[in-house]
């Protein structure tokens, strides 16, 4: 009886271990390809706070040659400057955190702060297409314990995709909605709502396979390395037709547990 109980504690040992490398590898993998979709938007995020740069830092000079100038203009124009450098070195800091070799960080953290961040982060595409972002949060949500780079990326994701499922849709409808509510004590759930044209039946079974995609230019990774995040944080990520048109995605990650 002895050895069968020895037996049994170092198979669920064994069994901790291998759950453990698992996770290890899903969470470095997942950086890694989200590392790699990230740069290839890297260059056009970049480049919209670049090119203002260049155009407000340009416009001084011209106006500075011409003698044709005034101080609070020339100053308005290089703290415009200023704002727009430090949204570039924000971009820069977000992939640097993203390629860090470090275990996630669960820490306890306010949903509406992770929303505030990834939403400026999506502000540059969102003023480009003339979508507005309506964020809809109840007051006194619980906070979430999450690492905080993963889950900004996923909503960040989940933003940029609402934003390209509305291009084709008229200006006074391209409004996306970011809502939430505590299902139960243990999990809060996220939706990000678009309303876009939908999407297909068939693509609703299959859009979160690896490498499949309903964009011309996608690489299929953005939204299954999505769904291993919140699986990862025993969450999980599904998606569903709107009532009112368009598409809505939802997922669930855990609330701190409140003190006994």
């Amino acid at each position: 009886m002895r050895v069968q109980i020895a037996a049994d504690i170092t198979d669920r040992k064994h069994i901790d271990e291998v759950n453990q490398q698992q996770q290890k590898r899903l969470e470095q993998t997942s950086r890694l390809i989200t590392m790699g979709e990230m740069a290839s938007s890297l260059a056009h995020e970049l480049n919209q706070p670049l090119s203002a740069i260049a155009n407000y830092c340009a416009g001084c000079i011209k106006r500075m040659q011409a003698g044709n100038y005034r101080f609070e203009d020339l100053l308005a124009a290089m703290q415009k400057a200023a704002d727009q450098a430090e949204r570039a070195g924000k971009i820069i800091r977000r992939m640097r955190d993203m390629v860090k070799k470090s275990d996630p960080k669960r820490e306890p953290i306010s949903l509406a702060e992770l929303v505030d961040e990834a939403r400026a982060f999506a502000d540059i595409e969102a003023q480009r297409t003339g979508t507005q972002i309506v964020v809809e949060l109840p007051e006194n949500l619980p906070r979430i314990v999450v690492d905080r780079i993963m889950i900004e990326q996923v909503l960040l994701n989940l933003v940029k995709n609402g934003i390209e499922a509305m291009n084709s849709v008229p200006f006074d409808r391209r409004r996306l909605f970011i809502q939430a509510r505590q299902t139960d004590e243990r999990m809060l759930e996220v939706a990000v709502a678009d309303q876009g044209h939908g999407l297909a039946e068939e693509d609703v079974e299959r859009i979160f396979a690896p490498f499949y995609t309903t964009k011309p230019e996608g690489m299929g990774i953005g939204l299954a390395i999505c769904r291993s995040i919140i699986e990862f944080h025993q969450g999980r990520l599904w998606v569903e037709p709107r009532r009112e048109g368009g598409t809505v995605f939802r997922f669930t990650v855990p609330i701190e547990e409140e003190d006994e």
